[in-house]
Formats: structure tokens, C-alpha cells, sequence
């Protein structure tokens, strides 16, 4: 199946895309057995709120005609937290647990071999190299490594094999960073379920020269990254046909190395930029380039899509963590970005559209990474509980109903997120924060902080420097006892 050249999709308007989308209806919220939907996980790399015009937080954001689009289709959430760096992350939404209980809280570090990618080509742009590999934040007391999801981890894409009906076809493309050489490393996908794997085992140095792994096989390429990514994505969709399908699309961009895209990619001008100079110089509009072809690749991969199946597929949008410090914009920090609990480094964007989805909506209601995976079992027609061997404790609640009803309650009284170094060992010094709908309790390096997002969304007053009134003191009493009683359950 051909997909449509990236000039031919830059010709077409991107609202073309969705706009078709119908808002099909059924009397339960999850789907049924004779017409389940398809699912499209979409993760971006390395950005927060603040880098998509859709969320309104400032004026520095670069053109972003997909993702613009897919808001006005679908609901976008306001209050999604992800886990601060990328691995644990991914291991959230694939398992619905918490890192502190698949010890998965720092980028995975441990892996195995890999051959040279091909040389890379003359007129490829200026890339600093050793910025892309994904390869975490060091390490403290001993604890440097960071290793992979355990293979005793029940995963999202075997319990989309279990129940009644046409089982899910599966396909992992683009970033993974959730394998080592204890769990599989070059096979790992396929162990934690996936039919077909074309994936990037942790972060690349090129994207002009890099290595994918195609269902064991390494493979390099020189073809640019994320066209390489839509080219597979496209393929493998229009080869399913008629059967229900889920697709963990994982994009490396915009996380380092900074580059200049290729131009055909670029919704704004950047033609002033030098595409042989150092982008860490000026980082910003490398970084809002590198987003615009990221989502022009999106578009195009929608818009290849036969418009009947898209009306029946489900297109989940999300950042893994926030913005790196170099490239992070106000009303975030840096130094409170990407890797940290506070919201410049978990509050990512997360947007979905599809069957009976409202349309043009946004939400207040607070969601985690670790229920995509209930969410998407229950897209899906599936129960969770049945799903999921017993036994497993999971930390995901579905989110279905605030797609239907964005204005509902939410059905979480707080979010959590945490990082850590050395695994399991990590987990009681780790970084962490909770919050409800109006207060956030964060530990940062062994000492708390408590701050008030309806009058300070960006966290400038720790409350806890002056006296709390008597309703702070019993949210942060309350908030210590959820946090307590979270990570010491089983």
C-alpha cells in the first residue's frame, strides 16, 4: 500500500485529514465485537504543554496544522500527567503500573550491541552527535544503570489478544527504550506482544544515519527518520484490511540531536536558519522546526488513511515528557523541565479523537500515563479486569468516559508521577509528586514542597516557607497520606 509522497500530502490542506471523521454512535462507551475499532498511539518526544498553540500558553509555539486539527476534532486534556523522562513512560502506558512497581524510573541505559548505521549523507545537516541515543542522566551513589521493563510485565498488546472476537493486530513502529539484554534487547517487542516490530531501541544520533530493528533484523537507513516512521505506519495499516488493529507509533522527534528538518517538512520559514551551523547555539527554532515536520508526517500518515477506517479508529496524541531545559518556554522553567516533578516536566500534551468522541472539546479532568492502558482496553470492547491476569495491581483508571462527556467529573481524585535512578533500588529516594485538583505535593531531592495550581499554575510559591491556612493543611495532610499509602501498596 503506497501513502501519499510528502510533497503530495503538503498540497492538500491538513483540516482534510479529520474533517471527514464522523462521531459514530453506540449504546455502550466501549466498542462492540463486530465493529471494533482500530487504535493509533502517537507519542511525541520531548515536549510539554506549552509547545502546542491548541493549549494556549504563550506565543512561542511553532505551526502545528495536524495537531491543531485533531484538538478541534477531538478533546484535548489540560491536566495529563506522563512520568518525567521517557522509559518510564513508555512502561506506564504499556503495563498500567507505576515505575515504582516495574522499576522502570530513569531512560534505560542497559543494552546490548549494535552495528554502525550507514554513513551519513554529505548534505545532511549539522547534528551534535552522543545528544540522541537516549542513553538517560547518568547516576548517583552507584545506581547509573537504568534497565528494562521486566519481562514478567503483563503488557497492553497481549491484553488486546485475550477476550472474544477478532483478536488485535499489533505493530510497535519508532521509539521503544523499554528493552535490554535481560529482557530480550533486539526482541523485546515481540516478547512484550507485538505482532510486527520496526522499532528504534533507544534514541538515535542521526536522523539522517540510524539503525531500526525490523522484527529482530537490524536495518539502516539514511531515509529521514520520522518519513521513515509514516512510511511503515502507512504501509502496515493499509495492509490490515478489515481487522481490528492497534499501532504504538513512537516518534523521536523533537528530542535531540537538533537539526534543520528537510524544508518540505516546514510549516513556517526557516530559511534563514543554517543548516550547517551548531543548532545548541540557538536551539528554539531548530526545536519548533523539528515538531512542524514531526506533524506534518502526522498528517500525511492521517490523510492516507482510508477515510472509513479512520471514522473507526481512535487517535491518541501524546508527548512522553516535557521540554528539555535548553529549548523549554514560559510559563515553564528551566531546570524544571524534562526530568523533573514539577509541571514543566510532566503537564505533556494528550489529545484523542474518534468514534463518538466529543468533538472540539477540552478537559480539566486529571489523567496519568498509566490509563492509557485501561483506556484503550476499554476502546477496545474489553474488560480490564478480565484482560489482565489477576494478581497484577494496576494503577490505571479509563478515561473513556471524559471523551464522551468532557464536562464530566473526573474519576480521579490525584495524579502521581515519580523518577528515580538504579531501578528498584531507586524507588525510596525517587523524586515525586502528587496532585488533586487544586494542590500539588512534590519531593525534590528528600525535601517537600507544596504549592497551589489554582492560584499559581506554575509553581513560583512553595507554600510551605510561609504558615498554611487550615484548608492547605489538611489538603497537604491528605496528599502525604495518598502518597504514603500509593507507594506502600503491593
Amino acid at each position: 500500500m503506497m501513502i501519499p509522497t510528502r510533497m503530495a500530502w503538503l498540497t492538500v490542506l491538513f483540516g482534510l485529514a479529520l474533517g471527514g471523521c464522523s462521531n459514530q454512535s453506540s449504546d455502550t462507551p466501549g466498542a462492540t465485537l463486530e465493529s471494533r475499532p482500530n487504535i493509533l498511539l502517537i507519542l511525541g518526544d520531548d515536549m510539554g504543554v506549552e509547545t502546542l498553540s491548541s493549549y494556549d500558553l504563550g506565543n512561542m509555539t511553532p505551526t502545528t496544522a495536524a495537531l491543531d486539527d485533531l484538538a478541534r476534532q477531538g478533546v484535548q486534556f489540560n491536566n495529563f500527567w506522563s512520568q518525567p523522562v521517557c522509559s518510564p513512560t513508555r512502561a506506564t502506558i504499556m503495563t498500567g503500573r507505576y515505575g515504582f512497581r516495574t522499576g522502570v524510573g530513569r531512560p534505560i541505559s542497559a543494552g546490548g550491541p549494535a552495528p554502525e548505521p550507514p554513513a551519513k549523507p554529505a548534505w545532511a545537516p549539522y547534528e551534535v552527535s552522543g545528544t540522541g541515543g537516549g542513553m538517560g542522566f547518568g547516576g548517583v551513589g552507584g545506581m547509573a544503570l537504568s534497565y528494562g521493563l521486566p519481562g514478567n510485565e503483563f503488557t497492553l498488546p497481549r491484553a488486546l489478544k485475550s477476550g472474544a472476537g477478532p483478536a488485535y493486530a499489533t505493530a510497535a513502529i519508532g521509539k521503544w527504550h523499554l528493552g535490554d539484554t535481560e529482557n530480550g534487547w533486539t526482541e523485546h517487542p515481540k516478547l512484550a506482544g507485538f505482532d510486527h516490530y520496526e522499532a528504534v531501541l533507544r534514541g538515535i544520533d542521526s536522523y539522517f544515519s540510524w539503525n531500526k530493528v525490523v522484527d529482530g533484523d537490524y536495518v539502516g537507513t539514511t531515509l529521514y527518520a520520522a518519513t521513515d516512521r509514516v512510511d511503515a505506519a502507512g504501509e502496515w495499516i493499509g495492509d490490515r484490511g478489515d481487522s481490528p488493529w492497534f499501532m504504538w507509533l513512537g516518534f523521536t522527534l523533537p528530542h535531540t540531536p537538533l537539526h534543520l528538518p528537510p524544508e518540505e517538512l516546514w510549516q513556517s520559514d526557516y530559511s534563514e536558519l543554517d543548516p550547517t551551523a551548531d543548532p545548541t547555539e540557538n536551539p528554539l527554532p531548530y526545536f519548533h522546526a523539528m515538531i512542524e515536520a514531526m506533524d506534518s508526517e502526522i498528517g500525511r500518515l492521517l490523510a492516507s488513511i482510508d477515510p472509513a477506517v479512520l471514522d473507526n479508529t481512535y487517535v491518541i496524541f501524546l508527548g512522553d515528557n516535557g521540554t528539555p531545559s535548553a529549548t523549554v518556554t514560559e510559563p515553564f522553567q528551566p531546570g524544571r523541565a524534562k526530568g523533573s516533578v514539577y509541571q514543566g516536566g510532566v503537564n505533556v500534551p494528550l489529545i484523542v479523537k474518534g468514534p463518538r468522541v466529543a468533538s472540539g472539546r477540552s478537559s480539566d479532568a486529571l489523567i496519568n500515563s498509566t490509563d492509557l492502558y485501561a483506556t484503550i482496553l476499554e476502546m477496545a470492547g474489553l474488560d480490564v479486569d478480565e484482560a489482565t491476569p489477576s494478581g497484577v495491581t494496576l494503577d490505571s483508571i479509563s478515561f473513556l468516559p471524559d471523551l464522551l462527556e468532557p464536562d464530566s467529573q473526573s474519576r480521579r481524585q490525584w495524579v502521581y508521577a515519580d523518577v528515580f535512578f538504579g531501578n528498584f533500588a531507586g524507588v525510596e529516594g525517587a523524586d515525586y509528586a502528587m496532585r488533586d485538583e487544586r494542590y500539588k505535593l512534590l519531593r525534590r531531592d528528600g525535601v517537600l514542597e507544596f504549592y497551589d495550581l489554582m492560584t499559581d499554575p506554575f509553581e513560583h510559591i512553595n507554600l510551605l516557607d510561609g504558615t498554611l491556612s487550615e484548608p492547605q493543611e489538611e489538603r497537604y495532610q491528605w496528599l502525604q497520606a495518598q502518597v504514603t499509602a500509593l507507594r506502600g501498596s503491593e
